[in-house]
This record gives structure tokens, sequence and C-alpha cells, in this order.
């Protein structure tokens, strides 16, 4: 079912129901309006009755029949009947009706003061008029004929009226529910124009601070999300490409060159070693992107657990001064808290000893003295890691791309590697809801930044 049918349903039954309720409501209150008014009228008929019988001289029962008959307020089947204090009837206005009354009707009557019953279809009240002499008790009874006819008409007025407004509830629900969803309708239409072809593309809203133009705001940052996936996909296409070609090209080429003519036994050793030499480059690449694609798509913190940033550190600074004697780190531990508790982060200890060994790596292999400085902080609830080396620095137009995969720098040129150790370093921070930035400027130094929060009791 469609928004806009939804919407016109549910409206509709909503303003049902309140109609309904109110026109029950409306209709009750009405019947016993008029319920009130005839005993109203029976109860004056039953006072001026008693009135002219005990107070008026010389009036009789046949005088206050020809009374009743010239009375222009007469009530259909009406019946008025008196009794005295003996509980003996004294005037009956129409003897043709028979109310039924007995002893304890009557007595029932001088003890409540006033009840109302039916007889048929004859609305009966009976009431207690007081004389000098004593209590008598008068019932008047009649058809309320006049009420029935006027409810009759209410509930026709009532039924008509709530049928032409559901029809106009209907249509005028159809209408703004159809101006309601005109903008989700414009929203579809934008999104179906919409191609890999044609992602630089926004949606427009005409008004931004409703909750359609919020999720027009939300879409629209989605795409930007998606066009820069795009866009690294292509980039990261096109470095896999080239860093794949170059081993294979060499390889190919050096067998051919072997396949020209004999050769003696020295030169094919040679060539073998050289082709394993391009294979475990191949192998190398290979295992980078493994690695990169299983923390692209792992995002569980499940396994994380407390470790100390400094132990980490150092075994960092180790593993780096292994891969080559040439490296030194220096980690320096002057702003180290004393409370150790500072120091505790949750973690996987082997991807971040895999990250800030990277750091360490990159700083010592692109400065001149193979030096790197280390050093770290608590601020509050996190901890900052800072590695830093002196060199030629990062060109300011490669910054922006130096955590891509497989992005090389132009100073990185003379440098071995295949520009896959900062994503990974990125990746690893990212999974444990860490920031990493950098600054460098050039002929002068570069500084990586990692920021981790601390692990809380």
């Amino acid at each position: 079912m469609q928004i806009r049918s939804r919407l016109t349903y549910q409206f509709t039954y909503l303003v049902s129901a309140i109609l309904f309720v109110s026109y029950f409501i409306i209709y009750i209150f009405t019947q016993e309006n008029y319920k009130d008014k005839f005993y109203s009228r029976l109860r004056q008929k039953a006072n001026t009755t008693a009135q002219l019988l005990v107070n008026v001289n010389q009036v009789d029962s046949k005088l206050m029949g020809i009374i009743g008959q010239t009375n222009r307020d007469l009530l259909f089947r009406e019946s008025i009947l008196v009794y005295d204090l003996c509980n003996e009837r004294i005037y009956a206005s129409n003897d043709s009706i028979n109310l039924h009354i007995d002893v304890d009707l009557i007595k029932q009557v001088r003890q409540k003061q006033e009840i109302t019953f039916q007889r048929e279809d004859i609305e009966v009240l009976g009431t207690v008029f007081a004389t000098p002499q004593g209590r008598l008790v008068v019932f008047a009874g009649a058809v309320d004929q006049y009420s029935a006819e006027n409810a009759k008409d209410l509930k026709n007025i009532l039924i008509a009226l709530f049928l032409l407004f559901i029809l106009i509830v209907v249509l005028s629900g159809w209408f703004f529910a159809g101006q309601a969803v005109n903008p989700i309708s414009e929203v579809i239409q934008q999104v179906d124009k919409l191609s890999p072809k044609r992602l630089e593309e926004r949606l427009k809203s005409p008004d931004f601070e409703d909750e359609i133009g919020k999720m027009v705001s939300t879409v629209n940052r989605l795409l930007e999300r998606i066009e820069n996936a795009f866009k690294l996909q292509k980039t990261f296409i096109a470095n896999v490409s080239h860093e794949l070609k170059n081993p294979l090209t060499k390889i190919s080429s050096q067998l051919e060159v072997s396949l020209l003519k004999e050769r003696e036994s020295g030169d094919y050793k040679k060539t073998i070693s050289s082709v394993l030499e391009d294979t475990q480059e191949l192998a190398a690449i290979t295992e980078s992107l493994l690695e990169l694609n299983k923390l692209s798509l792992s995002d569980s913190q499940a396994g994380f657990h407390e470790w100390r940033i400094d132990e980490i550190l150092w075994e960092a600074r180790s593993l780096t001064q292994k891969l080559n004697s040439a490296y030194k780190v220096s980690i320096d531990t002057s702003h180290m808290p004393e409370d150790e508790e500072m120091l505790l982060i949750k973690a996987d200890d082997k991807l971040i000893l895999t990250a800030l060994k990277n750091l360490m790596e990159n700083a010592c292999k692109f400065s001149p003295s193979k030096s790197a400085q280390v050093s770290f902080k608590n601020s509050g609830n996190s901890i900052q890691i800072f590695v830093r080396n002196e060199g030629k620095g990062i060109p300011a137009n490669d910054l922006p791309y130096i955590f891509q995969p497989f992005f090389r720098g132009e100073n990185t040129a003379s440098s071995k590697g295949y520009g896959i150790g900062l994503s990974l370093v990125e990746r690893i921070v990212q999974l444990h809801n860490g920031q990493i930035s950098v600054v460098s400027v050039p002929d002068s130094y570069t500084e990586f930044t990692v920021n981790f929060a601390v692990a809380s009791r």
C-alpha cells in the first residue's frame, strides 16, 4: 500500500472514530434531555391537578375532566391518578387507561418522594403532594411520542452528517496526503536518475529543516561517501595494476631473454635467482593485500583486552631496529603519567604493535639519519603517541593521499615499498576508535600523531 493511501486511511479512521463518539454522545445526552423535559411536564401536570383538587372549592372529578379536555398541553394517552391518605383513589383523569397502581407502589412513592417507571409504552411519574391534612400521592402518565419522533429525526440527521463529513475527510485526506508525499516522489525521481557515472550529482530539497530535508541531507552524505569509495576503488585498482605489472613484466622479460639461446648454467642461476626475487615481491604484495582486506572486513572488538601502551611501544621499537641495523628509535618517557592505569588501552595488542612498527619503520626509512623520535603523553581520557623524523618531509600535494592503498609520493621513489603500510595503520587505528593525523614541513620534519582512548574502568 502506498504511503498516500495509508495516510488517507489512517486520517479517515481517526476522524471517523472522533465523529462517531461525538455524535453518539450528542444523541445520548439529547435523549436524556428529552426524557427530563417529558417528566418535568408530567410533574407539572401532577402538581397542577393536585392543587385544583385541594385548594379550589366545589371542584369535583367531573369538572376536572372538563378542565383536562380543554388543556392545550394535552399529552398522548395522558392519565392522572390521585390517592388520599388512606391510599384510596380520589381522582382519575382517564378511566380507559389502567396504570396498574397497587398499594405497594403508593407506599414506595411516599417513602422516596418521587419515582418513575414504565407501563408498556406509557411513561409514569409518581410524586407526593403535601396538604394541611396530609400527603397525597399523584401518578401522571403518558406516551412520550414527541421525544421518540425528535430522537428519530436527530438520529437521521446525525447519520447524514456523519456520511457527509466522512466523504469530505476522504477527499481532503487524499489531497493533503498527496501534498505531503510529493517531496518524497520528487526525491525518488532524482534518485532514479543517479548512476555510477553521475555520482557527483546531489539531491535537492525545497526545505532542509523538515524530516524529508534531513533525509535528503543524509542521502547526499551517503552519495558523497559512495563517490569517494568509487574514486578510492579506481585509484586502488590503478595502483595495484601498476605494482603487480612491474614484477610480472620483469619475470616475463627475463624468461624470454633466457629462451632466446643456449646459455651457461651460471646465467640460468642468475635468471632464476632474479625471477625468485620478483616472485617473492609478488607474494609480499599479495600478502599485504590480504591483510588489508582482512582488516577492512573486520569491525569486531569482542576480542580486545587491556594493554599498556608503553610496553607495546618498546616491543615495536625492538622489532623496528631488528629490521635494519642502521635504524635507531628513541622513546621519550618524560611525560609518562604516574598512574599506570592511565597507560591502559583496550585493544588487540598484535594489531597495535603492527601499526606502531610501521610508523617507526617509515620514520627511519625516510630519515637521512635513519632515526625516529617517539613520545607519548596522557591527555585526560586519551593517550597521544607522536612518531617524528627529520628529513625531506611529505609534499603538501601528497598529504591527502598518503593513507590510500598503494599510493607512493614523489620522495619515496628511491625507497623500496608497496604503499600499503600507512593504509594498514589507518585501518587499525579506526578499528580501535582512534584518530591519526600527520603534520609535515618540507626539508624539516614529519610527525604522525595517534590518539587512543584510555580503557574505562
